[in-house]
């Protein structure tokens, strides 16, 4: 932000670094952790880089994205804690949309409710597209092949049963681009038993830590220390999330946790130990970029 003393179009570069490395690690991370369902997939290289099928971890992203940032940061000679904290907000209002997504996509869900629970959600088996250029008067495209997350999921451990016309004779399901009339009924009365709203919690969380963040901004005495405080809170909320997502199941009472709890107890320690270290750092990362120009100037007249 310019009003950070800083210049916007290193803030326009590191967005750029960050988003396009922060797809690829979530992805990877995402791969790695379903290895076994890639190494038998019969399309290969091909399922692995389909993002758009959806299979993304934000830790996955964010620890890719986090060194890219910061190599780019030294590599430009620039006060690394200082940017570090006008991105912190920014971190969170992505996150918000990425779980935007997730509500779109139905993955990401969260576990069984009752049906009368005020927030329930229930998902649709097939989602039909905002735009459809073929003409059909099938509403389905032809890119729309499986069922959403949280419907197959609910279908795979016997909670929901696929309408009996919507599977061919050998009991496979019929494709939706070549459902008739009636099975487009059939398609667009199916859906998921109740979940709990775990997409639209993780969304709300995110945007309340960006204004968190935000106004933090203001309040900090050192440098750094906007970033270290996402580093402890998103650690803790998320922890707390997970229990209320049902698409990578544990049971905390037992001592079994999530990968991302794992995660989260990892970063937290490391929030923490960036809290303490920046207790004995300058509060200032450095001169600010009208400082720094007015120092290059100088410089360049005494050489002259």
């Amino acid at each position: 932000r310019a009003r950070a003393g800083e210049d916007p179009d290193v803030l326009t570069w590191c967005g750029v670094l960050g988003l396009v490395a922060g797809v690829a690690g979530a992805r990877a991370a995402f791969v790695v952790e379903n290895w076994r369902a890639f190494a038998a997939s019969p399309h290969g290289l091909a399922d692995v880089l389909d993002v758009s099928s959806g299979g993304l971890i934000y830790y996955g992203g964010v620890l890719l994205a986090a060194p890219v940032v910061l190599v780019y940061l030294r590599w430009k000679r620039l006060p690394v804690r200082r940017y570090l904290d006008i991105l912190a907000a920014s971190l969170m209002v992505g996150l918000a949309f990425g779980r935007a997504g997730c509500l779109l996509n139905g993955c990401c869900w969260g576990g069984p409710c009752r049906h009368d629970w005020p927030l329930a959600a229930r998902f649709p088996m097939y989602s039909r597209p905002l735009l459809k250029l073929d003409g059909r008067v099938n509403p389905y495209s032809e890119a729309t092949v499986w069922p959403s997350p949280v419907y197959a999921a609910q279908v795979a451990s016997g909670r929901v049963r696929v309408p009996e016309g919507l599977r061919d004779a050998e009991g496979y399901l019929v494709p939706p681009a070549a459902f008739t009339p009636e099975q487009v009924r059939l398609a667009e009365e199916a859906r998921s038993a109740p979940v709990k709203p775990a997409q639209l919690l993780g969304l709300a969380n995110a945007l309340l830590l960006a204004g968190v963040l935000t106004a933090f901004h203001r309040l900090r005495s050192r440098e750094g220390q906007v970033f270290a405080l996402l580093a402890v809170l998103y650690p803790i909320t998320r922890f707390i999330l997970e229990s209320v997502r049902a698409d990578n199941p544990r049971r905390f009472l037992r001592g079994e946790l999530t990968h991302n709890q794992y995660t989260s107890l990892a970063l937290l320690a490391a929030g923490v130990a960036m809290m303490l270290a920046l207790r004995k750092m300058p509060a200032s990362a450095g001169p600010l970029l009208a400082e720094r120009r007015r120092g290059a100037e100088t410089a360049r007249q005494r050489g002259t």
